[in-house]
């Protein structure tokens, strides 16, 4: 991975800081620069400043990441939570561009990314050579991580590294909404198409978007948390193809409706906890039927459901 580019002076004096800082730099002709126009109409010059800064800054070096936090804490260390909230959207978009490119070049980097997590055959650690420990260490100081996922690592935004160097500038609805996504990034939720969380979590992730979503209509992510909840709705009725709904399936009705452990765990545990939820309405008539073995109404519960909520994998 590349060092910083050379950096060109753009402002002297911060707009609406109340105070004269250092000067905010970006790079010079950065080549892979996306240079698009304003993502809003800005009422605040400030806002505008940053947004034709990251304009600016080139999306295939990865210490950009890092620049373009600490000149968000330059500019908005005295601005309003609410411009704060605008000024992270513009940051995150920018970050998880650069994130993608990472991602979609570790080949470049002639190494292993696999030793950071397993050892060899006989589970012995891998020596992780300079190489390994300096990637390591761009990542880590650019907001970035690695997760292992079906013999490969994607590199990923480090959500607790966002949480921590924004949190103390945004609203309380964001730094709610920072603050799950680092949780479930912890957490985890999936491998080879099977869930790695417990139904309880599963359970407590999907009522928890939904309540947000409701709270927060008019927040920047209202898509993105709304796109959370129908992917968890989505999980906790239809199950994954190694995660299933129906433990055992025969041309044998009712003996081919076996409800599965995980499921009717994680659907009475939405009952109990979260009775007065839509999540609740929904999923118990649909606990009911499987308990039933009602096949008539499994399928009529499912295909209403269908009709209301999209697939998130576009089916």
């Amino acid at each position: 991975m590349k060092s910083r580019f050379p950096l060109l002076l753009l402002a002297a004096v911060v707009f609406g800081c109340g105070q004269q800082k250092d000067p905010i730099k970006a790079p010079k002709k950065a080549a892979h620069a996306t240079n698009n126009a304003p993502l809003f109409q800005y009422g605040n010059p400030v806002l505008l400043q940053y947004d034709r800064y990251l304009a600016g800054l080139d999306t295939q070096l990865i210490d950009m990441g890092g620049q373009a936090v600490d000149t968000f804490q330059l500019l908005f260390k005295n601005q309003p939570a609410t411009v704060c909230d605008t000024a992270f959207y513009i940051f995150n978009r920018y970050h998880s561009t650069l994130c993608s490119f990472l991602d979609s070049h570790t080949d470049a980097d002639s190494i292993d990314y696999l030793d950071f997590f397993f050892g060899d055959e006989n589970g012995k650690p891998h020596p992780l050579s300079k190489k390994h420990k300096a990637i390591k260490r761009k990542l880590d100081n650019n907001g970035f991580g690695m997760e292992p996922i079906e013999g490969a690592v994607l590199i990923v935004q480090d959500q607790h590294f966002l949480a921590q160097r924004f949190g103390k500038y945004i609203s309380a609805p964001m730094k709610q909404y920072q603050a799950q996504m680092a949780k479930e990034q912890t957490e985890g939720f999936e491998a080879d198409a099977g869930l790695t969380i417990e139904p309880n979590v599963l359970a407590d992730r999907a009522v928890w978007w939904e309540n947000f979503s409701k709270a927060n209509p008019g927040i920047l992510y209202a898509k993105e948390a709304a796109g959370k909840y129908n992917l968890l709705l989505y999980v906790l009725m239809e199950g994954m193809e190694n995660t299933g709904v129906n433990d055992y399936y025969s041309d044998s009705i009712p003996n081919g409706y076996i409800l599965s452990t995980y499921y009717k765990t994680a659907w009475t545990y939405v009952q109990e906890k979260h009775p007065q939820s839509g999540t609740n309405a929904i999923v118990t008539p649909y606990l009911n039927a499987w308990l039933k073995k009602d096949s008539t109404e499994i399928s009529q519960i499912k295909n209403n459901f269908h009709k209301e909520y999209k697939s998130p994998w576009g089916e």
